[in-house]
């Protein structure tokens, strides 16, 4: 049984440098360089048509078959959630990481349901050095029967390359954010649209995927009462 990890998106870091997994860094830097182009260079305008609150399902694969995790974000107003299921040591043992975005404070939240505490960091203090270079090749594709649209180039995490593609959906907007990246590293906002896929390949060929499964629209209001709950 592989060992459990509380941040499934430091193995993308870990793929890039050194395919590995390894704890997440504490030391806060600089956010990291975003780097999207769209069609044209249009600045993109958020959708009110489109507009999504509700519960997006991920499946997280790699080449490993027994790299099976799975991930939900939890859209709400100026807020995301992100809750990452990974398994322990033992048969059908699970540990959970939850994390909060706020956009009207820009606060980034760790979350410990079982202490009720939390750590407020900032938003975009994780995993600087990562840069995204991506580009509308007029390619789509459906994913959990939503249509969407790809963006693909590379990921440049320190001193590896990768090939990237994130692949948005053009169904479902989220108003709050135009681009929005969780740690730094996975694209969940681009251009007000949400990303329903997303897949990395390392110079040693080694894959990563993040895939949605499921899409729940609905209130979510209760994800986000920190009600309880005490700043460490």
């Amino acid at each position: 049984m592989k060992k459990p990890i509380l941040l499934f998106s430091i193995l993308l870091v870990c793929l890039a440098a050194t395919a590995q997994k390894k704890g997440k860094s504490k030391d806060k830097k600089a956010p990291a360089k975003t780097e999207i182009i769209g069609a044209g260079d249009e600045t993109p305008v958020a959708d009110t048509a489109t507009k999504f609150t509700g519960i997006i399902k991920y499946r997280m694969t790699t080449d490993d078959p027994a790299d099976r995790d799975s991930m939900f974000i939890i859209f709400g107003e100026n807020k995301i959630r992100i809750t990452m299921f990974n398994p322990g040591y033992k048969e059908g043992q699970i540990f959970e990481a939850n994390y909060i975005a706020n956009f009207t404070d820009s606060g980034f939240y760790t979350l410990d349901p079982r202490n009720k505490t939390y750590v407020l960091e900032r938003l975009g203090d994780r995993n600087a050095g990562v840069e995204f270079d991506l580009a509308d090749h007029k390619r789509t594709t459906m994913i959990a029967k939503f249509l969407c649209k790809e963006y693909s180039g590379t990921m440049k995490v320190k001193e590896e390359s990768f090939e990237a593609a994130a692949l948005v959906s053009k169904q479902h907007s989220y108003l709050y954010a135009m681009d929005y990246d969780f740690l730094n590293i996975q694209p969940v906002v681009r251009g007000y649209k949400i990303v329903l896929g997303w897949r990395t390949k390392s110079s040693e060929n080694e894959n990563t995927y993040i895939i949605a499964y499921e899409v729940i629209p609905g209130d979510v209001s209760a994800y986000f009462d920190l009600t309880g709950y005490k700043q460490k």
